[in-house]
This record gives structure tokens, sequence and C-alpha cells, in this order.
């Protein structure tokens, strides 16, 4: 062992010319000494002799790189390109799979970067911070709200040296859209959020016109997106112009570059915070409905910095509130906020990864596709690698040109690649609902991973059939007695279960997010939305136009419910199917009087007035509707299952009639409970229902439609016809509540189409591979078929015996595949306060899928072969 290991070392380093003669010379020296002394002996004494002789003047001129000598270079590039172009079917199959397979990935890639591109834009996003608010119950965390109280971003500068700015923004969104007014144009505006001078210094998002230190200090000022600028203003300067927003003059002060779509707080026009000093809430610790952003000192803490937050909260709020304040790094909120109230729908980092997956998996059935073609395929370059070597080929040589073969297949990939993915791209971006990038051939990123994934593509997908055929000994392949490795059988196969198995997890996944994308949309909510209509009604500017404007919206719903074609027509604060944010809610303690202790947490509460349950179809459990010509329902609530859940109370018969009490005084107002309603889903399925309190109120700023279903078309023209009759100088906002609720799973919808098509795209790459490997065994297998039909077997019978391999590798695949499919689907299900159960027909009808396209692949190769006259297939033999 110890003499063979010294004699292949010096065999590598030792010159070409030098060798033959000292290689002699160490032989009869070894064999005096094993004579006189012993082998061991012997054996050591090579070794230190051959250690001696590695010396400069003796190592041969040795380059890792020889292979890529020009001309050598040349000549592979000469083989390499007749090879491919002689066979055209398999040089197809390549170049297609990892085109389509590398196209698809990056795209997908982009997909994933962008996702996680959110909020890392800002200056020191890394400091950057979010304020939350957080209720602690008995020691277990409850709502975690990404909402907090006006004061607390000044206060938490002005007590904790490690905040070191703090802005605080309200999106106007949830009490409906704001009129806007240029001129005679008018128009609704939903992307308008306050901001204090310190906001755009935070967010610091680039000024194109007006002073950054000034153009939000002011009351009655906007600062406009360069976007909304140029649509009220065009090329005119906007600066200093003024818009009417809900009957109030503004003046435009600044003008900035647009909100790129990866931010989670997204906006198109700034409001100075100033003009919000008349709210309520304004300096309240009693209400959060405010985004509050901090930017924290370097190396601050997190840990250190919590006991101190709940010391501040506490003052403020009282020694016995179960409010607590938490920090949430804003690059890290899109993905992994679990919190309600969020600006907007949050990704999910879920999702994300399971389009990861997908890529991956596409970019590893192109790449088996190869390595498997490449490897079945060696009978064919036998001869060739046999009299390379004869005539002095060195195996790295052999190994860089076969290397150089897969570099040109996946150089020829990665161009159709960059082609495919741009005209895919549109469509792409549709698929996604965001534009991602304008165009990727030139896009810095996108070029940079095409570059990266060509190279690995080139070494991973080359590397293993190289060194195969590189390995082939001349002695047994000029005989023609070469065969398939054992070991090399056992790969492709396991190469083929692996595709097997990752386009049965990609088929189950894509069926389990349909269905349960299918179960939300058709789940009972608890209300009927079917042709009910939301709109948001005028809003009094000043207390001299309130009573007037309140006569008139409601001579404006009488004059609705007049006609045939109009049901109902009810009132509320926050229309049915708006997204986490559209309720009011309050952090306090609640209890019913004599009843319960105190307990403290998050509440929801709208404002309906006595027809909102019958005009969405609400359903009353036990006791009573709010009835107008009751003066003691001003006071009066109803509330849902999910609220007596959450103070504890099994049987609503103990709080029906009951009062409730908000606070720690025990003076504060009692509301008596007249009624028990059903709980009903007000926003998406991925939340369980909130525990809420309906108060009662006439004056309201959402009006609910209830149409005739047969003369639905009837009533919406009246409803628009009146609209303009009462409020003319008000456009109509209106909505069905079927529509509103819908959009709430368009996220889930696009992750679907995205999940399905690539899934498809990933399927068909497998087959493909699959095609080409069926076709080259049939091919290789013809003889044996002739012998076999020369022995009576029939045609079901050579069928059968091709298809018994591709079923074990199902099987394999089968038992690979399902607990895949298990686990990764469960967790993804888990994003959902109402699912699916998991669905294991479902499971096992993707493996039937992938059974049915792979035999029906493969068959027709087989068929082509069982058919063949034996006696022209044999006739050379």
């Amino acid at each position: 062992m110890i003499k063979r290991a010294a004699d292949r070392f010096f065999r590598w380093f030792c010159h070409p010319d030098f060798y033959a003669d000292i290689q002699g010379d160490l032989e009869e020296l070894y064999q005096r000494n094993r004579a006189r002394r012993s082998a061991r002996y012997a054996s050591w004494k090579l070794c230190w002799q051959v250690v001696m002789l590695f010396r400069p003047s003796l190592i041969r001129p040795f380059s890792p790189f020889a292979f890529l000598h020009p001309l050598m270079l040349r000549n592979y590039l000469t083989i390499g390109s007749r090879h491919l172009l002689r066979h055209k079917l398999f040089t197809s199959i390549n170049v297609a799979g990892l085109a389509l397979g590398l196209a698809a990935f990056l795209l997908m890639q982009e997909y994933v970067r962008f996702e996680k591109s959110y909020d890392r834009f800002f200056a020191q996003a890394d400091q950057l911070y979010r304020l939350s608010t957080i209720q602690v119950v008995n020691g277990s965390v409850g709502v975690k709200d990404a909402m907090s109280y006006y004061p607390a971003g000044r206060v938490l500068v002005e007590e904790l040296p490690e905040v070191l700015m703090a802005t605080t923004s309200l999106k106007f969104d949830e009490s409906g859209p704001m009129v806007f007014r240029k001129g005679d144009q008018l128009r609704y505006e939903k992307g308008v959020v306050s901001a204090d001078s310190n906001f755009l210094y935070l967010l610091n998002y680039r000024v194109l016109k007006g002073s950054r230190e000034t153009m939000l200090s002011e009351p009655n000022t906007l600062v406009l997106t360069e976007r909304k600028a140029h649509e009220y203003f065009g090329e005119e300067s906007a600066l200093g112009q003024v818009l009417e927003v809900n009957h109030q003059s503004f003046t435009v002060t600044g003008v900035i570059e647009d909100v790129p779509d990866n931010t989670h707080y997204k906006f198109e026009i700034l409001m100075s915070d100033k003009s919000l000093q008349d709210r309520a809430d304004y300096n309240s610790w009693n209400s959060f409905n405010y985004y509050t952003f901090v930017r924290l000192a370097p190396h601050t803490d997190l840990a250190a910095l919590d006991p101190k937050l709940e010391r501040l909260v506490k003052k403020y709020r009282g020694a016995e509130t179960s409010t607590r304040f938490a920090l949430s790094p804003v690059q890290s909120l899109h993905l992994h906020s679990g919190y309600t109230f969020e600006p907007e729908l949050p990704g999910s980092a879920k999702a994300v990864s399971f389009v990861q997956l997908i890529a991956v998996f596409m970019l590893i059935i192109a790449w088996v596709n190869y390595i498997n073609l490449s490897t079945a395929r060696a009978v064919e370059r036998a001869k060739e690698v046999g009299l390379r070597k004869v005539i002095g080929a060195y195996p790295s040589q052999l190994m860089g040109q076969f290397l150089f073969e897969a570099l040109l297949v996946n150089l020829l990939a990665s161009l159709l690649a960059l082609l495919l993915a741009e005209l895919a791209l549109p469509f792409f971006n549709q698929l996604v609902g965001k534009t991602l990038v304008p165009h990727l051939w030139n896009h810095p990123p996108f070029l940079r991973s095409l570059l990266v994934f060509f190279l690995i593509g080139s070494l991973v997908s080359g590397f293993y059939p190289a060194l195969v055929l590189s390995a082939l000994k001349p002695t047994t392949v000029l005989k023609g007695k070469f065969r398939h490795s054992r070991r090399g059988i056992w790969l492709r196969k396991s190469l083929v279960v692996v595709q097997f198995a990752s386009s049965m997890v990609l088929i189950a996944g894509t069926f389990i997010v349909y269905r349960q994308v299918q179960y939300m949309q058709g789940r009972d909510l608890g209300i009927d939305t079917d042709y009910v209509v939301g709109l948001t009604l005028p809003d009094a500017q000043n207390p001299e136009e309130e009573q007037a404007l309140a006569s008139k919206i409601e001579a404006f719903k009488e004059d609705l419910r007049k006609h045939a074609a109009i049901e109902v027509v009810g009132g509320t604060s926050n229309l049915p199917g708006g997204d986490a944010t559209d309720i009011n809610s309050t952090s306090s303690s609640v209890r019913i009087v004599g009843k319960t202790d105190r307990l403290e947490g998050t509440y929801y509460m709208q404002y309906n007035d006595d027809h909102f349950l019958d005009a969405v179809g609400m359903q009353l459990l036990m006791g009573r509707d709010f009835e107008l010509s009751r003066a003691s329902d001003s006071s009066a609530v109803l509330v849902n299952e999910a609220f007596l859940r959450r103070i504890n109370v099994a049987d609503p018969l103990q709080a029906l009639e009951e009062y409730l009490q908000f606070g720690t005084n025990e003076n504060n107002e009692k509301h008596q409970i007249v009624g028990i309603v059903r709980d009903f889903n007000r926003t998406t399925l991925k939340s369980a229902v909130e525990p809420t309190i309906y108060f009662y109120y006439p004056r309201l700023s959402k009006c609910v439609v209830k149409l005739q279903p047969e003369h639905y078309r009837e009533g919406l023209g009246y409803l628009e016809t009146t609209w303009t009759q009462f409020f003319p100088n008000t456009p109509l906002d209106y909505t069905f509540l079927d529509e509103r609720f819908a959009a709430l799973y368009e996220q889930d919808r696009r992750f679907v189409e995205v999940f399905g098509s690539f899934s498809g795209l990933a399927i068909f790459i497998a087959m493909l591979g699959l095609f080409g490997l069926a076709s080259f065994m049939a091919v290789q297998r013809t003889k044996e078929v002739g012998v076999r039909k020369v022995l009576g077997a029939t045609i079901p019978y050579i069928i059968g015996s091709f298809y018994k391999d591709f079923l074990v590798l199902l099987s394999v695949a089968a038992v690979v595949g399902i607990p895949a499919v298990y686990w990764g689907m469960s967790s993804w299900l888990e994003n959902y306060a109402f699912r699916i159960d998991f669905p294991w027909l479902l499971t096992i009808v993707a493996l039937g899928v992938v059974a049915v396209f792979a035999l029906a692949t493969v068959g027709y190769q087989i068929y082509k072969v069982a058919v063949l006259n034996p006696a022209k297939t044999l006739k050379y033999e």
C-alpha cells in the first residue's frame, strides 16, 4: 500500500523525460533494501527517496488548465458542435429543458428578490423600526397591533436616548377615501396619509420640489408624489397650487419621487399632521390609530430596551395596563409581520419560500435531464474516449472536453433563457400583480444571476457525465465490451425518482392551494353579500353643516327605500370585506357588571343603525336588534360570539340584558347588551373572527343597500340617479360587497396561478427529459426486443416489461414525495385561521397524474420499438 502510493505520487509529478530512468533506479534500491532488511523498511525508505526527489528540476510542466490551450479549445468546439448537430433530438431536449428551467428559475428569483427587498432602500434601513402594541393577558401574548398612540413617538425620543428620531403617521383609508377638488374636477383619493416634519427624514424619499425642512411644518399643507402632481397639474408647477380636500383648502408645498412598490407603507399624498389637531385621538393614550416609525442608535440592544419600553407604557397608560410596546425592524414587516392593522396586506414568507422551492425544483429537473441523457448515451461516446486515450489523452483533458461541451450546451440554453425571460416578463408581472423590473436584459442583478447559474449549471450538469466518460478504460471499450456500471444505472434511476417526486410535490401543492382558495371563497361568511352595495356618504366639514347634511342623508335613504328594486338600506361605520385596518378598536379593560372580572385586551367596535343587520343578513342568535323608537338604545350594544369567548362567558344567556362597562372607573357609562349576533368574517379567512361590540348610531359614514336580485340593474341605476340629485358635488363611490371580499383573496389567487403555471412548466421539462431518456433506452434495447419477439413475447408483454421499471421508480417517488407534500402543505395551511383538512385524496390524485404523464411519455417510445419487425432489427446479428 505504501509503495503503491509512493509510485503514484512519483509518476504524477516526475517529468516524462526522466521518469523511466529514475523509476528503474528507485525500484532497484527498493528490492535491495527489502532483501537486506524488510518490506516495511523498504517501503518507507522509498517514500523518503520520492519526497527528496520532489524538486523543481524534476517536476513535470504542469498546468491544471492545459486543456484550455487555443488549439485544444478549437478542437473541442469542432467536435462538440458536430456532436450536437448530429444528435439534433437530444440537443434540442437538453437546450430546451435547460433554457426553460433557467428562465423560469431566474424569473421566480426576481420575484423572490423583489419580495425580500421591501423597505431596504431607505438610508440606514437597519436602524429603522416601527413601534407596535401588544396585549399581554395573564402572561400570554394576545393581540399584536401594528398601530400605536399618537404621543408615543414624541415620548420615546424625549425619554429614551436610544431613540434618535420618530415620526407618526395616520392612514385616512380607514374612514373612507377623501374628496379632492381642483376647479370642476372631483376625485376620490385613497392614498392619503398624515406626516409630521420628521417623516421625510426617516423615510428619506427624494424631494423634487420644495424644502424638506418646512414643507410639512404648517397646517393645511400637502406634499404630492411626482405622479399625483402630474395628474392634477400636468407640466405646470405644483408648488403653491391649492387643492380643496373635503371642502377645506390645502396648499401644495412639495413634490417627492413616486413611492416604489416594494414598501409596506404606500401613499401618494402627504398631509401635514398639524391639520389633525381637532381629532379627539390627536394626543390621546386611549386610541392607537397611528403608525409610528423610529430610528435607533447604531448597535442598540433591543433586549435591553424592552424593559424601558414596558416602564414607559405603564407610566402613561397606568401600572395595571396590559399593553406593551414592541419594536419591529421595518425591513422584516412585509414578510414577517404577525400584526393586525397592517397598512396593507402583508406578504407571506412561506409563500415566497414555496416559490423559491418551485424555482429550485425546476432547475434541478432541467439539470437532471441533462445528466441522465448524457450518462445514458455514454455508450455512444465510449469508442471515441478509448481512441483518444490510446493516442495519449489524459483523463483531465477528456474531462475538459466534455465539460466544454456542457459549457456549450449551457451557453446556448442561457442565451435562449434570456430571450424567453425577457419575452415572458410582461406576462409574469401581470401574473404576480407587480412590476418587478421594466426589462431584464439591462438589469444587473438578473444578468449576474444568469452568469452565475450558467457557470454553476455547466459544472453541475457536466461534471458527472465528464467524470464517467473520462474514466472509461480503452482496453474495454475498444473491444466492444463496454456496459453501464451498476452504480451509474442506480444513479440514473435515483435522478428519475427525484424528477417524479418533484413533479408529484408540485402537482399536489397546486391542487391543495387551489382547494384552499376555493374553500375560502365559497365558505359561509355568516352574512349575505350578494347584491349588496356599499358606499361612502358625504362628510360634514364643520358643525354648521352637520345637521343639514344629516337631514339630507336621511332623506336620501328614505327615497331609496321607496323604490321597488331596493329591499333594505342600512348604515354602518365599517363596510364588510375591508382589510384588517378597516374597523375601530380599543385596548381597554371590559367587564359584564356583576358577572365577570375586568379583562384587558383589544376589542373591536362597529357602529350600526337599526337596518344594518337586515341589509347584510346578519343572524341574531338571541335578544333583539336596535330599535329607533327606544331612546335607551343610544347606549345599547350588540356583541358577537367571539367577544363572549374573549371575556370567558360560555353561556350567552349570562350576558343578555346585562351591562357592559369599559375601563376601571366604576362611574364609567354602562351599555346594556340587548342582543347576541352570530360570528361573521369581516375580513379575510386568514384571520380569526374578532371580538366585536356593535354600538347604535343613526348617522354613519357608510351605507349598505340590498338590491332585489331580479332587478338589481334597475336598483343600481336608481341609486346613481338619486345620488346625483342629493349630492351633485360629491362623486359616487360604491362597490359590491362580494367584490370586496373577492379582492381580499387576490394575492392568494395570484399565488395559485404562479404555483400552477410554473408547476406545469416543471412537469413539462421533466417529461421532456423522460421522453429523451425513453427514446434512447428504447433504441438501446431494440435488439433485446427483437430476440424476445422471436422467442414468442407479445407486444403487451414487452410493453409491460418496460413499464415495470418505471412503476418501481414511481413507487419510490411516492414514498419520498407524499411525506414531503404533507409536511410542506400542512405548514402552509397553518397561515389560515379557517382551512381545509389535509386532502390525502388530492395527493394520491397528484401521484396518479404524474404516473399517467410518465407512462404515456414512455409508452409512445416503447410501442414504436415493440412493433418493429425482428427480422429487420436482427438481420446483422
